[in-house]
């Protein structure tokens, strides 16, 4: 018996390349594992949260006063917040939008700005009482794509006058006082005694949306990037096209990290701080994403991040006849991994602290049974200290990621599989007759354990039946596969969690025929 054994299973997800390329720390397959830390492990839950919308929402944004932190979330009819307590119609006007007409915003001295290319852009200084208004100084025949803060100014991109469109314009406020928000005139680009200006970016491609970047505002077009400076009076801002064609498949595909910013462009994955952009999807991952995004609804995809678990979740409609986002394909800034999350039904995510109070967060209110609970003795899954990742889903719900241990109640199908290893033999025959994984997660749980083989590469392998693993009571399980190209497939179907740190197979060389 020859046991070969794989110590690091936590290289992650590679999509692309050719299974038997691949180093033996990276699985050709998975769904619902993130790979960090030395382990891959199980994607934990998403719980809905807050009271449950009487609309569609298709944007969420976090946004604090100092007396609430809210979460606002924006439908085809209606705006709404929920301060984890009470949920609040803040709407003012109705929006006029319809799915496409993405939102856009941001906050701006403690004002948040809601703007969805259908409307005047409106604000809203966090009282539930008083609702959005139009956004004062701005032309009421005006309409824009895109409106973002920047510094202490609006930015607004893509602009269309009086029925004109010009989709090269960029377009800012005068200076904002804290706590203001633009008054009369503010937008009065003619006016040399205020900041207020605009500008056309030259170029056959067209604005997408921006994110500031450090000190700098980046710009994004189609296929350019620009970064948007402040220098002051009497010009205010410069514009310099940075390095590379990259720019931006749909608004909201980018995302501000500790390494950059994360963009989804119309081919690829890239991060970049202002320089060169870098691809962190070529020959990983990139050839999944883009052959399996909707051609359709592409433009419904949008990038946020995790950052309690230092991830970029890249969310996009799956298949072409899928509406919503319903896969996440998820990189790990620290541990440089890729990974794949199945989402139900999501339209947009945010970023932000959220003040979630429910009973059953904490064991002493727990209702579900002591195997399905995912969370620490006395401990809460969220906590008001901490930016976390939050959705809105079609359904609707409003839920927090990465929270419990099931979808909305539902059990998570949990997979991982390695094909086409050769084991440095691909001439020489190959019996594997066991399996001896290292398995965390909770005693008496199982783990479906199929092995494979193939004689040629290239070759889908022929499986072995399921053999079941029970976490805490066996060392391996028997399961036999013949060929010079083994595989190994675990699959979880329950509530508890669980990760795995090694893998060990028992091999037999049975020569080169």
């Amino acid at each position: 018996m020859s046991i070969v054994k794989l110590s690091n299973v936590a290289g992650g997800l590679n999509a692309d390349l050719s299974p038997e390329e691949l180093a033996t720390n990276f699985w050709s397959a998975s769904s619902n594992m993130r790979f960090a830390n030395g382990y891959a492990s199980r994607f934990r839950g998403t719980t809905a949260a807050f009271t449950t919308p009487s609309i569609t929402p298709y944007f969420v944004i976090a946004y604090a006063v100092p007396a609430s932190k809210f979460i606002v979330y924006a439908g085809l009819t209606a705006i709404v917040c929920d301060d984890g307590t009470t949920r609040t119609t803040i709407t003012g006007t109705a929006p006029t939008g319809a799915i496409d007409d993405r939102w856009t915003g941001g906050a701006v001295n403690g004002v948040l700005v809601l703007n969805n290319y259908a409307d005047i852009p409106r604000y809203w200084a966090g009282v539930p009482a008083t609702p959005f208004a139009a956004l004062p100084g701005w032309t009421a025949t005006h309409r824009c794509a895109v409106m973002r803060p920047f510094k202490n100014y609006l930015v607004a991109l893509d602009i269309t006058k009086a029925g004109v469109r010009t989709p090269h314009t960029v377009k800012w406020s005068n200076t904002l006082n804290p706590g203001a928000i633009t008054a009369a005139g503010d937008w009065d680009e003619t006016n040399p005694a205020i900041d207020a200006g605009e500008t056309d970016i030259a170029g056959e491609d067209l604005l997408v949306d921006c994110l500031p970047l450090g000190d700098t505002n980046i710009i994004y077009k189609e296929r350019s990037m620009w970064a948007m400076s402040y220098v002051g009076a009497p010009y205010i801002f410069r514009f310099q096209r940075l390095p590379g064609d990259h720019g931006m498949l749909a608004r909201g595909c980018v995302e501000n990290t500790p390494v950059g910013h994360v963009v989804m462009t119309p081919g690829d994955i890239v991060v970049h701080s202002g320089h060169g952009c870098t691809s962190i999807a070529n020959a990983v991952i990139r050839d999944y994403i883009f052959s399996n995004l909707s051609q359709t609804y592409y433009k419904r995809s949008f990038v946020t991040s995790n950052p309690a678990k230092n991830e970029v979740w890249i969310c996009f409609p799956f298949g072409s006849e899928s509406a919503t986002c319903n896969r996440a394909a998820v990189w790990n800034w620290i541990d440089k991994t890729w990974a794949i999350r199945t989402l139900d039904s999501v339209t947009y995510g945010a970023t932000g602290q959220v003040v979630y109070t429910s009973a059953a967060t904490a064991w002493s209110g727990a209702t579900t049974t002591w195997d399905t609970q995912a969370g620490a003795w006395d401990d809460y899954d969220y906590s008001p200290a901490e930016s976390r990742l939050v959705f809105c889903h079609s359904t609707p719900y409003i839920s927090l990621a990465d929270i419990g241990s099931s979808d909305f109640g539902t059990v998570i199908t949990s997979t991982l599989e390695r094909s086409g290893m050769h084991l440095d033999s691909p001439e020489k025959v190959k019996l594997c007759r066991a399996v001896y994984p290292i398995i965390d997660g909770t005693t008496g749980d199982t783990v479906q354990i199929e092995v494979g083989a193939s004689m040629t590469a290239n070759f889908a392998p022929t499986w072995s039946a399921p053999a079941t693993f029970t976490i805490g009571n066996d060392q391996k399980v028997d399961c036999f596969a013949t060929g010079r190209y083994l595989a190994v497939r675990l699959t979880h179907v329950n509530y508890p969690t669980w990760r795995i740190r090694s893998l060990g197979i028992d091999v037999q060389d049975q020569g080169y025929f």
